[in-house]
């Protein structure tokens, strides 16, 4: 007994101290004034768990009126952080469906002690589509330019190359291609595997899997080959006589990846103007042509001494006439 006493009272108190506190506590939790408050235009959010729906637009009405009760300090809390009411529907019966709203519905959080006195309307109605599933391609927007020194090789890698979209059957029904989120080329330091995501925008009620998907990258050093002499060919029309082209010959300047700027076959290598540009060129008639480069292989850049050149037809009898 005197051994129970002793526990008692050591440190006696700071054990009055801290039963103090707790009533200190609970008188004030007992006393913290309840609220009651409205809160207007509280979104609704309709979750479709059957995987063959979707919602054809928002639901009439799309906010509803909730009536609040609790503790004043949680009601202010949620009015700063907002709520939904958020509708699951794990079966459709029918396109146009009306559903009664629930309390439960109302996300109210970890608020302890607030309650849902009312929701008004007490009703929304839902309209409903069928979805589809679809194999869709994807392509890259390229945005930025690769420091000087750096060009890429080969084109960029995407894996997968398409991906599933699933949506209301109207919006699906025409899509053929999706495009990723622009890759910046100015952030690319060496080559490697980048990660994008698929650009949904415009895609409200469908869903893409994967929602991201893998760029590979392959860079090299950036060449400059310079190639003099390459004669310029201007092919004349059918039926018509040949043009004489100035400058006859020029440089040309190719830059891009090592590998393929070294190894590119000059053979193919073709500067001409076209014939259409030629047509109906009269004797002593001087022309100003754009000026093709053909034959380059992919992701190499050719810049010639000129863009144009400068062809005349010489004098004469044209081809066809004749006298009396």
């Amino acid at each position: 007994m005197a051994s129970a006493l002793r526990v008692l009272l050591h440190n006696w108190h700071l054990k009055l101290a801290a039963l103090g506190l707790a009533v200190f506590l609970w008188a004030i939790v007992q006393t913290e004034p309840i609220s009651q408050e409205t809160f207007a235009a509280v979104p609704i959010t309709v979750e479709v768990l059957d995987s063959s729906w979707t919602t054809s637009g928002a639901p009439s009405p799309a906010t509803v009126e909730l009536r609040l009760g609790g503790p004043a300090r949680e009601i202010i809390r949620l009015a700063r952080d907002g709520t939904t009411l958020r509708v699951p529907v794990t079966m459709v019966g029918s396109r146009d469906t009306v559903i009664a709203l629930q309390r439960e519905w109302v996300e109210l959080g970890q608020r302890t002690g607030v309650t849902v006195e009312s929701v008004s309307p007490l009703t929304i109605q839902v309209a409903f589509e069928s979805t589809v599933t679809r194999s869709v391609r994807l392509w890259t927007p390229i945005q930025g330019m690769l420091p000087e020194n750096l060009a890429l090789s080969s084109d960029l890698a995407v894996s997968p190359t398409t991906v599933a979209v699933r949506g209301p059957e109207r919006r699906i029904r025409g899509l053929d291609s999706l495009p990723l989120v622009p890759f910046d080329l100015g952030a690319v330091r060496a080559s490697g595997s980048f990660t994008l995501a698929v650009d949904t925008s415009g895609l409200a009620g469908a869903t893409v899997e994967p929602a991201s998907v893998m760029v590979g990258v392959r860079v090299e050093a950036m060449v400059e080959r310079v190639l003099d002499n390459v004669v310029v060919h201007a092919d004349a029309p059918a039926g018509e006589p040949p043009a004489v082209v100035s400058p006859a010959s020029m440089q040309i300047r190719l830059t891009g990846a090592s590998t393929l700027v070294t190894a590119m076959n000059l053979s193919l290598l073709r500067l001409s103007v076209s014939s259409e540009s030629l047509r109906g060129l009269a004797p002593n008639e001087t022309r100003r042509v754009p000026l093709t480069v053909d034959g380059l292989p992919p992701l190499v850049v050719a810049y010639p001494a000129s863009d144009v050149v400068t062809v005349r037809r010489a004098g004469g009898q044209p081809s066809g006439g004749g006298g009396r």
